[in-house]
């Protein structure tokens, strides 16, 4: 049998898919951002998407940006941009859109 899946848009809020992973932390340096709890939700895609680690409870957005940086320093990723991590389905032909996968 086979299943369809569907990926939809993220919200990154007012983080840019076009940032580089770099770009991103340094933006993130603001004490100001730092601390902002709207920016754990779009954080906390980009950190599971680069990073693939589930979090055992909601991680602070301090917490979120710790991993992003020890993930972009072990795998030399600060120059690769969010959207290799985090791609945009608008973009996408529609066909891309839908994973299929084989359910015994």
């Amino acid at each position: 049998m086979t299943v369809l899946t569907t990926s939809f848009g993220l919200d990154l809020g007012p983080i840019q898919r076009d940032w580089t992973i770099g770009e991103l932390l340094a933006w993130l340096q603001d004490d100001a951002r730092t601390h902002d709890p709207a920016l754990r939700e779009p954080l906390s895609r980009i950190e599971a998407a680069v990073t693939g680690t589930p979090w055992p409870s909601s991680p602070s957005t301090v917490a979120l940006i710790r991993s992003l940086a020890l993930a972009s320093r072990a795998g030399n990723l600060s120059r690769l941009r969010i959207a290799h991590f985090v791609p945009n389905p608008a973009e996408m032909e529609h066909s891309e859109r839908f994973e299929t996968s084989q359910v015994a």
